[in-house]
């Protein structure tokens, strides 16, 4: 198997063209073989001659990750040829979603994974520590492939069940990785846990960190990149979709548009949105196989940023993103973002925190654990960075240490007024910091 690296420098007259091409021939396939696919364009009185080119593709209804979890096989173009399966977590209560792969679908992934990690400056030449879960979770896998394919040293690490065993793993003088690959908060997490040791976790032979997998405010990159002393680019991916990275310049993912086409729609009326105007990525998938998807409705809100970098790539650049729709949440009758809530902890001197919104009394209250060193100084500091980001104050705010890791990803920000999968947990942790 081979990627080609020209791809991310193609002229756009050439992209255009290689994307009708695929589109045509997606569109057929999908009708011809899906259940999902052949139903939506019905729906409207579309047949696949209708689709010829990308101003045709908002003809077509949207789909959904609800589509995919009420029928899994629904969207599968060639079930006979599967040869894996991964799922994403649940979202709001929509449950797991199941994506299958043939193996032409896995190259696919594998090599658009390859050119997220020469975009940040990786190479063969690079030892690879992958912490990434490899299970059900696809980053894993598909990122120790990309790794492979690029030639790298490859450290399996995901299995660890504790951060000191990561550290170890980082500091082994035989391992000498030089690429973290991974969630940010845990890569934060292990960085302050070593440093409470009285260790530097500057002192690892860690250059580079590819982190993914949430979203990453600046204040966040700015303490990795302070603690570790490496070099930190962000990806982006769905296990539906494909993958796209930063380059050196950080102005945005560069997307593998050849692979699969981007749009930008208001959530609420489905209109098209223009260059630099937020809204809801929209993807189509143009040479799956397995799971496939035609204007699929991610829940990420994003803009594009256009073609054309510094770095000399031509594909379209889409902006870091900030939030999925669906966790945005009204507390106190005010509209709340978790990213903005990240954003406005991590300006403090902390190493990590826990918000849990409850309802007390039919009012709502904001109960804030911090692990950081404990002064009123850094109390107040929260409280008015939480005032000046959310236009919120907090009920409680305590300094606590041994926060609990909450789901796979491990979530900060837990609302307890609905019902959640990790409130038991949340709720002990609770009974036994009171």
């Amino acid at each position: 198997m081979s990627f080609d690296k020209d791809l991310d420098f193609i002229k756009e007259k050439d992209l255009i063209k290689l994307q009708e091409n695929r589109l045509r021939k997606v569109i057929h396939y999908a009708y011809d073989n899906t259940r999902l696919y052949k139903n939506k364009l019905k729906s409207v009185g579309l047949k696949p001659d209708d689709i010829k080119t990308l101003d045709d593709l908002k003809k077509i209804p949207f789909s959904s990750k609800i589509d995919i979890v009420s029928d899994p096989e629904g969207a599968v173009g060639d079930l006979n040829n599967v040869f894996k399966i991964h799922t994403t977590s649940g979202t709001s209560g929509q449950g797991e979603t199941i994506v299958f792969f043939t193996k032409s679908d896995w190259k696919t992934y594998v090599a658009q994974n390859v050119r997220c990690l020469v975009r940040c400056g990786c190479t063969a030449k690079d030892r690879y520590y992958n912490s990434t879960p490899y299970g059900m979770f696809f980053a894993g896998q598909v990122l120790h492939d990309a790794a492979k394919e690029l030639g790298g040293f490859i450290i399996p690490a995901s299995t660890l069940k504790t951060g000191m065993a990561h550290l170890n793993n980082i500091f082994n003088p035989i391992f000498r990785p030089t690429v973290f690959i991974g969630l940010p908060q845990y890569f934060l997490r292990w960085g302050n846990t070593w440093k409470k040791i009285g260790k530097n976790p500057s002192d690892s032979t860690l250059k580079k960190a590819y982190v993914l997998g949430e979203p990453v405010p600046p204040s966040v990159r700015k303490k990795i990149e302070d603690l570790w002393g490496v070099d930190c680019k962000i990806g982006y991916g769905l296990s539906e979709i494909g993958a796209g990275s930063e380059c050196e310049e950080k102005n945005g993912i560069h997307w593998p548009e050849d692979d699969v086409i981007v749009e930008v729609v208001d959530p609420k009326t489905g209109e098209v949105l223009g260059p630099n105007e937020k809204g809801e990525l929209v993807f189509t998938t143009l040479n799956k196989t397995g799971t496939i998807a035609i204007r699929y409705k991610s829940g990420d809100e994003s803009s594009i940023l256009g073609r054309g970098c510094a770095c000399g790539r031509n594909l379209v650049r889409i902006s870091l993103i900030e939030q999925r729709l669906d966790d945005l949440t009204k507390i106190k009758a005010t509209l709340v973002n978790p990213y903005q809530f990240e954003s406005a902890m991590f300006n403090n001197d902390i190493r990590t925190y826990l918000c849990v919104i409850d309802k007390v009394e039919d009012s709502d209250v904001i109960r804030i654990y911090v692990d950081a060193d404990e002064s009123n100084n850094l109390k107040n500091k929260i409280v008015q960075s939480i005032k000046t980001h959310l236009k919120l104050s907090p009920t409680s705010v305590k300094f606590v240490e041994n926060i609990p890791q909450i789901g796979r990803k491990g979530k900060r920000f837990i609302d307890l007024r609905k019902k959640h999968p990790m409130a038991e947990i949340v709720r002990e942790f609770e009974a036994k910091v009171k």
